[in-house]
């Protein structure tokens, strides 16, 4: 498979032993192994503009299992220079049936149940998606550790802070 992406409005060519799919926030994405990279690379189908299926094949690899891939994350951004943790969040009030009732990641366990809130662990790598994710929950969830990455979002809250403020 070979399809013309846009990264940063720069369009570019590339051919693509595709892997696999993955659907995360209602947009698909083809993750495979990019010529052009040398690596595994993710490409978002919304933006391919041309596909043009290539006369040669490739040996799938037997060892490649998507879920085994993908199972430290949260969505589909990948990195190898992101440790995986452990990460608590704690959940108010009527939010703790939404976090039961859709994990964030197949690692979450409830390991601390009180009237007024919930704590909820998981073990994965905290990606920029993940990140955003936690963002996006606003005062319903809070961050209890690692004390890095609780700080990295009270960080970013700090910045939006400044940002709307009158």
């Amino acid at each position: 498979m070979s399809g013309l992406w846009i990264l940063s409005a720069r369009p570019g060519e590339y051919a693509l032993q595709p892997y696999c799919l993955k659907i995360f926030k209602q947009i698909w994405y083809v993750l495979g192994f990019c010529k052009e990279r040398g690596a595994l690379r993710i490409f978002s189908l919304d933006r391919i503009l041309e596909l043009e299926l290539l006369d040669s094949r490739f040996e799938y690899p037997a060892s490649f299992d998507p879920r085994d891939y993908f199972f430290g994350y949260f969505g589909v951004i990948t990195r190898d220079d992101i440790k995986e943790e452990t990460i608590e969040i704690k959940s108010f009030w009527m939010y703790t049936h939404y976090m039961r009732a859709l994990p964030l990641h197949p690692t979450q366990e409830e390991i601390e149940t009180q009237s007024d809130y919930s704590v909820f662990r998981y073990r994965l790598k905290p990606t920029l998606d993940f990140k955003l994710e936690i963002l996006s929950r606003g005062s319903q969830i809070e961050v209890i550790s690692p004390e890095s990455f609780r700080r990295e979002i009270a960080e970013e809250i700090e910045r939006m802070r400044e940002m709307y403020s009158f």
